[in-house]
């Protein structure tokens, strides 16, 4: 049935809180069904531009197919919970995804405070999550340029009376992509400007509504020159980043110290046969950190390779991570 004779059997229901405009995401002022949207908004991408009664210009849009459900209760709309897709199909969405963000000025100022250059900066490809932009824009452009949301974490389906669209968190922060060991954007990190409730989070969840998770992937950060052989393994991705950058090493960057699983098999694909550990220093002092620690260690020697720990003494409790005692300067001593 082709959009201009669905008019005829499926009226335009007015745009609500509960059930924004797919277009322009207002909760007012637009209507639409579940192929056509009137939005008084964006006139980018319409088909056809009209006049009101009322003097007012009217943008019509079609909707791709699965954008808005017909018009039926919520309660009958149910969304499965999906796989995560192949890392390939991960890495062309997230790249495509990045490219049509930008770096804002507060985002690119603490990146160099943390030790980063420019050129650095632009090759890891951290991008702002924007804020002048609603996120169905976003993924209807995404969806516009024949990519597949379904499957990648951290885009989901937001609930309305009418059915669902596209969409994603846009929490004020930063990406932080993660990468496997051939350079695959495997996920995305966010680091959060309000970090009351977890300076990093990971883009990902939402699985009731269509969405996925992504694990707790290891991130593979590689320097501009790799000056040394070995690999090196820290928690974090962003400190995998500044460390790599330091070091001119490849580091590997775990989600945490106790989610070391994912770490090996990165190793194995990097082909390594000495490794150097350089976990915070308050491992010390924690025990999961500790207990995590010993457990990679053990599953690396179990498949032959060297370990070695980076260790240093910190002048403050803001040197206990690799990356902040690089920058300051100093000396780092592998045991």
């Amino acid at each position: 049935m082709g959009a201009a004779r669905v008019l005829e059997y499926e009226g335009f229901r007015k745009a609500s809180r509960r059930e924004p405009c797919p277009i322009c995401g207002h909760p007012d002022w637009c209507g639409f069904n579940s192929y056509l949207c009137s939005c008084m908004r964006v006139s980018e991408g319409a088909f056809k531009h009209i006049i009101l009664s009322n003097g007012q210009v009217a943008h019509l849009h079609r909707l791709e197919t699965g954008m808005v459900a017909p018009g039926k209760q919520w309660e009958e709309f149910i969304i499965p919970e999906v796989e995560p897709a192949p890392v390939e199909v991960r890495d062309r969405v997230y790249r495509h995804f990045l490219r049509l963000l930008e770096l804002y000025p507060r985002h690119k100022e603490e990146l160099l405070r943390r030790g980063l250059r420019e050129e650095e900066i632009k090759r890891n490809g951290y991008k702002s999550i924007p804020d002048h932009v609603n996120p169905w824009i976003l993924c209807k452009k995404l969806i516009r340029s024949g990519l597949d949301l379904a499957g990648i974490p951290g885009f989901y389906r937001a609930k309305s009376n009418g059915g669902s669209y596209w969409t994603f968190n846009s929490s004020p922060g930063y990406f932080i992509p993660i990468r496997d060991a051939q350079g695959r954007i495997q996920a995305l990190q966010r680091r959060m400007d309000d970090i009351r409730n977890g300076k990093y989070m990971l883009f990902s969840g939402h699985s009731d509504q269509g969405g996925c998770s992504c694990g707790t992937p290891a991130h593979v950060a590689r320097p501009l020159e790799v000056k040394d052989g070995r690999v090196w393994i820290t928690e974090g991705q962003l400190k995998a980043d500044i460390a790599a950058a330091y070091l001119g090493a490849v580091v590997i960057g775990a989600q945490g110290a106790t989610s070391w699983k994912p770490v090996v098999p990165e190793v194995l694909e990097l082909g390594a046969t000495e490794v150097v550990i350089a976990y915070d220093r308050d491992q010390e002092t924690n025990k999961e950190v500790a207990r995590g620690k010993r457990m990679l260690v053990a599953e690396l020697k179990k498949l032959g390779i060297t370990v070695r720990e980076a260790i240093w003494r910190a002048r403050s409790k803001e040197e206990k991570g690799i990356d902040d005692a690089l920058v300051a300067g100093l000396e780092i001593r592998i045991v």
